[in-house]
């Protein structure tokens, strides 16, 4: 797969590294049914399994007639407000555990620079950008150490 940026890079933490790209113009890309080339952004190869299963319940392993319950794992919810902004944006969260997940954010200026990482540790955050100038930033949101979402802010 190749792609043609406006701009883009590698941020590296603790924690590993990520690659991004901004304004993604094109992308080329070779699949089972040949070469393509698309506009816009990447969009993700979804296979396509025909078999459907009859029943989604855990298989009874204990023998005694009942399946066992797997417990659901809570939805999480991201939301960022004041957007646009003048000084500061909340991270409002719902269904986060914080007991036992790495959960944090990155903000990043427009041009991919890493300009604050700090932890999701309550469930409204606030981000202060009143020492930012007006431009457009990324906040990416991490749950569990995975990237959960990605945002623009609009600092005025």
């Amino acid at each position: 797969m190749a792609s043609i940026n406006s701009s883009g890079g590698t941020a590296t933490g603790n924690s590993g590294s990520v690659s991004y790209s901004i304004g993604q113009v094109v992308y080329t890309y070779v699949n089972d049914t040949g070469y393509s080339i698309e506009q816009g952004i990447q969009h993700a190869e979804i296979p396509q399994d025909d078999t459907e299963e009859e029943n989604n319940l855990p298989e009874d392993i204990d023998g005694e007639g009942e399946a066992d319950i797997i417990p659901e794992t809570p939805e999480v919810h991201v939301l960022i407000y004041p957007n646009p902004t003048t000084d500061y944006v909340n991270v409002a969260t719902e269904g986060l555990l914080f007991e036992n997940q790495n959960n944090f954010y990155r903000l990043f200026n427009y041009q991919g620079q890493l300009l604050m990482e700090k932890n999701i540790s309550e469930d409204t955050t606030k981000i202060h950008l009143d020492h930012l100038s007006a431009s457009m930033y990324i906040l990416r949101v991490f749950v569990n150490n995975s990237l959960y979402k990605t945002f623009k802010i609009l600092k005025k």
